[in-house]
């Protein structure tokens, strides 16, 4: 009996040793991530050393908005890697965000400081009690002199102004500080309010039958990612090629932060569904009055009826950079110096060999990606019945080479910022035009000639006659070549009826009534426009829009 239970405690003593060596924290690194329009693949990697049986690996503090269904696990050493598994837990917090920790700290050095100066407050109020309890002096028997009344009485009121004085001091004081603490407190319910609370946990099981040293390399897709283009288009002069620099806004919500990785901007979306659509078969039926019946009391709908049948209807459902040590005058390097482009048969991916660290902040980060030099031509182009001056517009072609995507662009001409401009890849036009904004060297007139516009009574119609001048001057040294583009109305009716008499060579185009110039101007060169039109119409009715 007593070898038996020598044994039995020996087997329990081995299966609880063995029990403890089963489970395994594993500490991983976020070493690249691939970041998609909407969403983001991390990849992890970590090593261990597996004893021989059974373990399970457990992989914790990762994003709760990771896709179960995304999950994959590689492993390298003598093991086999028998599930994986996802859950999220709810007792282990993600780690805050260096954002909502500062706040916290401002919000309690400013709890410390508003005591402090409630405590001050409370002193000087005390010593107030203080003095107004022993302003007697003298007593029945002996009376005070007058003068040492004086004195006293001074003394007590230089006293009491000047504790009033610092309590109003210290009031004020309060007063700020409880403002901007409840400043930092709205901010930081917003900021508490988008992050994520629980965290990811990954159990990986696996079985080796030898002590054997393991590396794991683990993927997962996360929701709360994405990026956005956006560009800076600069021009020297117009007759320079524009540069383009193309960037991203980066922006993360997962609760984890991404610190010195390597980036992977790629243009897909997988959350978008990548279904075929069908159509379906399109039966035209005729339409069926309906009435709606309404319950009067609460003056919301109750139903749908039809009322050939009279039965109720269905009812509807409602960063950090890489430091590298420059030579003394020598260039810094660029950022785009790093990126390496690969074109599949989906997407385009802008590989970043430069480490970049993004916050869980849910900011937007910057990342720059490439940098092109674009051969343009330059045009200007205006509509002087609309706007006088004349917008400095670039014509790219090839752009389709660079893989640029619809975003905003800021442009800068001749070193100055001139404003915002939207670049539509969206397109089927082989040329893509930039806005560069208003030109003022480029001067415009649209003025009413007198001596060709008239009134006249012809019968039982008026008649009258408009004609303006476009004047245009380039100011420049170089020569520009601008369209311009004016109209002339339209004829509603066969009552009323348009002739256009003097166009100046412009291209008319009959059935829109618009006009288009195309000129070329040199250096300083001004050359002008004539546009000349008659109406007739009833001479008893009368064209609001004329």
């Amino acid at each position: 009996m007593y070898k038996h239970l020598i044994i039995l405690s020996l087997g329990l003593t081995l299966s609880v040793s063995l029990s403890a060596q089963t489970e395994k924290e594993l500490k991983s690194k976020i070493s690249d991530v691939t970041v998609y329009l909407s969403g983001a693949e991390v990849h992890r990697y970590g090593n261990t050393t597996l004893n021989s049986g059974s373990s399970q690996i457990k992989l914790t503090g990762l994003s709760p908005s990771i896709d179960p269904s995304s999950i994959q696990v590689k492993g390298k050493g003598n093991f086999i890697i028998l599930s994986v598994n996802h859950k999220l837990n709810y007792l282990n917090e993600s780690e805050k965000p260096r954002q909502i920790l500062a706040l916290e700290d401002s919000m309690a050095r400013l709890n410390t400081r508003i005591k402090m100066l409630s405590g001050m407050e409370k002193v000087y109020t005390h010593e107030e009690s203080m003095i107004l309890a022993n302003k007697a002096i003298g007593n029945k028997e002996v009376g005070v002199d007058a003068l040492d009344l004086e004195e006293v009485a001074n003394v007590f009121r230089r006293r009491l102004m000047e504790i009033s004085e610092k309590r109003i001091t210290v009031q004020e004081k309060a007063i700020k500080a409880q403002a901007q603490y409840a400043k930092l407190n709205s901010q930081l319910r917003v900021l508490n309010g988008k992050r994520n609370r629980s965290t990811g946990e990954i159990t990986i099981i696996v079985t080796s039958k030898e002590r054997t040293p393991a590396k794991f390399d683990i993927s997962y897709f996360i929701n709360g990612a994405g990026w956005r283009p956006m560009y800076d288009i600069r021009a020297k002069n117009i007759t320079s090629p524009v540069t383009l620099d193309y960037k991203a806004k980066v922006s993360q919500n997962s609760g984890v932060d991404w610190n010195n990785v390597k980036l992977t901007l790629s243009t897909l979306s997988p959350k978008r569904s990548g279904t075929q659509p069908i159509l379906n078969p399109w039966t035209l039926q005729y339409q069926t009055a309906v009435s709606r019946l309404y319950d009067r009391s609460e003056a919301g709908l109750l139903g749908y009826f039809d009322l050939d049948t009279n039965s109720e209807a269905p009812a509807f459902a409602a960063g950090k950079y890489l430091a590298v040590k420059a030579e003394e005058q020598k260039p810094a390097s660029k950022a785009v110096n790093y990126t390496l482009v690969a074109v599949s048969t989906l997407s385009v991916e802008f590989k970043i060999s430069l480490p970049y660290s993004i916050p869980a902040d849910g900011q937007h980060h910057e990342v720059h990606v490439a940098r092109h030099e674009l051969p343009v031509n330059f045009k200007h182009f205006s509509v002087p019945k609309l706007d006088l001056d004349a917008f400095l517009l670039a014509e790219v072609t090839g752009w389709e080479d660079y893989k640029l995507l619809s975003g905003n662009a800021s442009i800068y001409f001749e070193g100055t910022y001139v404003g915002k401009s939207y670049i539509n890849t969206k397109t089927t036009d082989d040329t893509l035009s930039l806005s560069f904004g208003r030109d003022q060297s480029v001067n415009i007139k649209r003025e009413k000639l007198k001596d060709f516009t008239s009134k006249k009574f012809l019968g039982d119609n008026k008649k009258e006659s408009f004609a303006y001048e476009i004047t245009v001057r380039n100011t420049k040294k170089v020569p520009i070549r601008i369209n311009l583009e004016d109209q002339v109305p339209l004829s509603s009716t066969k009552e009323i009826e348009v002739e256009v008499t003097e166009v100046s060579g412009a291209k008319y185009n009959k059935v829109s009534g618009k006009l288009a110039w195309e000129l070329e101007l040199q250096g300083g060169e001004t050359k002008k426009l004539k546009l000349i039109y008659s109406i007739k119409y009833p001479k008893g009715q009368t064209i609001r829009n004329l």
